[in-house]
């Protein structure tokens, strides 16, 4: 099996786990509220509301900033969608340019990400990442796939996220072949 088809089944699985992830959730919670209704003998509760994170929603995004590579402070232009196909589990695309230097990249990444938004005013999240780098001034692309996780804090209707990203090169790209990074995110949706 190649490494493309290796990644694509990988995140495959980890999309139908995190699928599954709310709707054992939703069965365990219906499950106490009902025997907890009988003891009582009062209505359920209703559902907790997914807010921000619920099925249907959309996310937009741009972002800025620097970035080093091949020993080089580059300009870090991108954008971002997403979308919910379940409370909390997010199907996106980002799309990310390295300028100002030489040589110049574009990096295209499909993504998932599950945000636990059952949880309080700090949310945590995972997810992974399959990414297209492509490089200009004669340099072969290079691949890499990747995970993430860190909490997600609201500030109105919007939230702060904050994490760490791991991403592994599929060829040695920029003098590494995997590396560690934070990220720090504001998520606009809508």
């Amino acid at each position: 099996m190649k490494t493309t088809s290796k990644i694509l089944f990988v995140l495959a699985a980890l999309t139908l786990f995190l699928a599954a992830l709310p709707l054992a959730a939703t069965a365990q919670t219906e499950q106490q509220e009902t025997e907890t209704a009988t003891v009582q003998q009062t209505q359920p509760k209703p559902a907790k509301d997914p807010g921000r994170f619920a099925k249907g929603r959309k996310r937009a995004g741009f972002f800025g900033g620097a970035g080093s590579n091949f020993g080089q402070t580059y300009l870090i232009v991108g954008a971002g969608l997403g979308y919910y196909i379940a409370n909390g589990l997010e199907v996106g695309f980002d799309a990310e340019g390295w300028l100002l230097q030489d040589p110049t990249f574009w990096k295209l990444t499909p993504q998932v990400r599950y945000i636990l938004w059952q949880a309080g005013a700090f949310k945590p999240y995972a997810g992974a990442f399959y990414r297209w780098n492509l490089v200009s001034g004669g340099f072969d692309d290079v691949n890499s796939y990747g995970g993430r996780f860190g909490v997600a804090y609201q500030s109105g209707a919007n939230y702060l996220a904050v994490g760490a990203v791991y991403e592994k090169y599929e060829t040695k790209f920029g003098g590494d072949n995997s590396h560690w990074y934070p990220e720090v995110a504001i998520w606009i949706s809508f």
